[in-house]
């Protein structure tokens, strides 16, 4: 039995593979998942094939939308949406530092709590007589 090593061919051919699942009606499968941490949190976005190009991400307000589209080459403006998924953004998460990197096929998308959250703070009391 010969397994197909060229890399490339492989992950083109799981891209057409979802491309035509989700055209006879089937969905990309992408997982999500958001981890809570100490100093914000992280919406983690997986979705086999699908490349960091294919990526979007809006936020209005406290409207987090996080979306994939395929597109069939570079310059066409007909986009096959994969994934699309909203989030409600709590008010400790500091808006203006919001970032997103995409590693290891995952997309990670970075919310961190405002500085003055986690910080402990010394509260001077006055006293009057």
């Amino acid at each position: 039995m010969k397994l197909i090593k060229n890399k490339e061919f492989l992950q083109q051919i799981a891209h057409q593979i979802d491309v035509l699942n989700t055209l006879g009606g089937g969905i990309a499968l992408p997982q999500v998942k958001v981890d809570k941490l100490e100093k914000g949190a992280i919406i983690r976005v997986f979705i086999p094939s699908v490349s960091p190009e294919a990526f979007h991400i809006a936020l209005n307000q406290n409207q987090l939308t996080v979306m994939a589209a395929h597109r069939f080459d570079e310059e066409s403006e007909t986009a096959m949406p994969l994934f699309s998924q909203q989030f409600t953004l709590p008010p400790q998460i500091d808006l203006s530092r919001i970032d997103a990197v995409f590693e290891n096929h995952e997309l990670q998308v970075r919310l961190p709590y405002h500085t003055s959250v986690y910080k402990t703070r010394n509260i001077d009391i006055d006293i009057k007589d």
